[in-house]
């Protein structure tokens, strides 16, 4: 079987690290992929780290028609059977390149939409409709990433019987505790002092902003934590601004993009997210895989990953509630690592990236049987 992945490509999140992934796993169960992208970035040169065709789809504009020819010729030359796509720039040209096209179409939604005003949310509203319009079509399926987003794509009107679940997943890895030492010395960190990490887009969906005041709560109780914050964004410098202005720049670390997070998640104590929604965050898998807790507002699809696990949610947006759950763990060493141990337990249990790669397949082979 033959899969053209499609995928805006420009940064380096989500969507971007479960393509390389899904780069990864498919040739071992006999799927060849072959990467399309809008626009070279990170994605791109990943996949040819891994040996994976790349292409790149042209567009002078949004709605380019000759990107829909592009698209449409890329499909047959790479003797594609599925196309899978992900984002609804990906979706709707794909949609539109593969109406006379062999080819099923399945695209996978990562998360909610987005809160945008004024005429980006007009934009948004006219881009989300050619969307769920291009999902109709036959021979296709739509791949929920989670229970919670699937309910509100139905809501949305796409039809219940083009939706699959497919949960998120990351490969396993080793844990090794040993990592922890050699994390902690990398970033100067003392060998038993509290520190807390924060992975992501500084943006404001994902509000880091929240995670300086989070800081300053629990640096109020324990003032020798150190806050971690691993990733980049429009929001760096207000979030630098603000953690000077309350005299905490002495135990922040703004470490960047990281390839490697893994020496990160061995360091810290805790992984804390505050975002404003959310659908399964790979974070959040890869916090529990390295057994560690993960501290979260229940939004979007984190109750189904952390709902059960004791005293890891926060209600929306309860930034007080997140600094209690995060001094209760500080001050009990024991219900640390349990908490860390159930957080492990439930990533092997449910989000592996392996039992994703697997359901994704049968998902495939369900939108190739379809007759036309």
């Amino acid at each position: 079987m033959k899969t053209l992945l499609v995928a805006e490509g420009a940064r380096f999140a989500g969507i971007e690290a479960h393509l390389s992934t899904l780069m990864q796993l498919l040739p071992r169960v006999g799927v060849q992929p072959h990467l399309a992208v809008l626009q070279r970035g990170r994605l791109a040169e990943c996949a040819e780290r891994l040996g994976v065709p790349v292409t790149q789809i042209v567009r002078r504009s949004k709605y380019d028609l000759s990107a829909v020819r592009q698209a449409r010729a890329l499909a047959a030359d790479s003797g594609a059977d599925v196309v899978h796509t992900h984002g609804y720039l990906a979706n709707v040209l794909m949609a539109a390149a593969l109406r006379k096209s062999p080819a099923a179409l399945v695209t996978t939604v990562h998360g909610s939409r987005e809160p945008f005003t004024g005429l980006a949310g007009l934009k948004m509203s006219f881009n989300l409709f050619l969307d769920r319009q291009a999902m109709r079509g036959r021979r296709r399926r739509v791949v929920a990433v989670g229970a919670t987003l699937l309910e509100e794509l139905a809501q949305r009107g796409v039809p219940r019987e083009k939706l699959r679940l497919v949960y998120n997943g990351v490969p396993p890895v080793p844990v090794d505790f040993h990592l922890r030492a050699a994390g902690r010395r990398l970033l100067e960190l003392a060998p038993d002092a509290p520190a807390f990490a924060f992975v992501g887009r500084l943006e404001p969906v994902k509000d880091p902003l929240a995670f300086v005041e989070f800081a300053r709560l629990v640096h109020d109780v324990a003032r020798d934590t150190t806050f971690l914050v691993a990733g980049e964004g429009p929001l760096l410098e207000p979030m630098r601004e603000h953690v000077l202005q309350l005299g905490l720049s002495p135990h922040f670390r703004f470490l960047g993009f990281l390839d490697d997070l893994d020496p990160l998640y061995a360091a810290a104590d805790a992984v804390v997210m505050t975002s404003r929604h959310e659908g399964i965050p790979l974070i959040a898998l890869e916090a529990m895989r390295a057994g560690r807790p993960v501290l979260a507002p229940a939004v979007g699809g984190l109750p189904e990953i952390l709902g059960g696990l004791d005293g890891l949610l926060a209600p929306s947006r309860d930034v007080r509630q997140l600094a209690a759950l995060a001094v209760r763990l500080m001050r009990d060493p024991a219900l640390l690592a349990k908490a860390g141990a159930a957080a492990l337990a439930r990533f092997q249990e449910k989000f592996t990236a392996v039992e994703m790669v697997e359901r994704l397949v049968a998902v495939y082979r369900e939108a190739m049987a379809e007759e036309r």
